[in-house]
């Protein structure tokens, strides 16, 4: 999560500005680079409702709290995916990377229980998994093996459905965008006491 939450950071918003309003009980957080609309974000903040909006696409958490620009500097990714109510895109990525991963500790398991399994199946579930493309296609993937898969592990949708499943880097971004104004809020705030 840190190399993508430095791309994030140095890429998408390495010269946003932040401007804070406030529209009776509303706040309103413009996330952006001056003169463009790129990686751009508003966040509006109603309760414990945020909006977003803007370039890198549209949002809506449900939140057990007042929300605010300052509210989120704590919040781990999971649980900040956890209040998202709407998206605009797929609610996972699919990383084959760490799904073939997953898969091979399911693999040694069987083998370390000397459990048999028909070699072909299981290549080709491997391969699927290597050429997937999303978490949609995944559980295609997973539908079209499930006879193989099922007898093997009876319970297999309570991990096979979430192998190599990530939180998509636009909700990262949503996420990272936040906390990247709060601090610049906050050393402006500092910097204006200071003076």
């Amino acid at each position: 999560m840190r190399d993508i939450e430095q791309q994030i950071r140095d890429h998408w918003f390495k010269e946003h500005i932040a401007i804070l309003t406030t529209h009776g009980d509303l706040q309103v957080l413009q996330w952006k680079k001056p003169g463009t609309i790129c990686y751009s974000c508003r966040y509006v903040f109603d309760g414990n409702k945020m909006y977003i909006s803007g370039d890198i696409g549209e949002a809506v958490f449900w939140l057990t709290w007042q929300a605010d620009v300052h509210s989120f500097n704590d919040i781990h990714i999971h649980y900040f995916d956890e209040k998202l109510n709407a998206y605009s895109g797929e609610r996972k990525e699919f990383n084959e990377v760490k799904a073939v991963a997953r898969l091979r500790e399911w693999l040694n398991d069987l083998k370390e229980y000397h459990t048999k399994y028909d070699h072909d199946e299981m290549r080709e579930l491997f391969d699927n998994a290597r050429q997937c493309n999303s978490h949609s296609e995944w559980i295609h993937i997973l539908h079209n093996h499930d006879d193989f898969i099922s007898e093997l592990d009876q319970d297999h949708y309570e991990w096979t459905c979430d192998c190599g499943a990530e939180v998509p880097m636009r909700v990262k971004g949503y996420l990272i965008g936040l906390k990247m104004a709060s601090e610049q809020l906050m050393a402006a705030k500092t910097e204006g006491e200071i003076k």
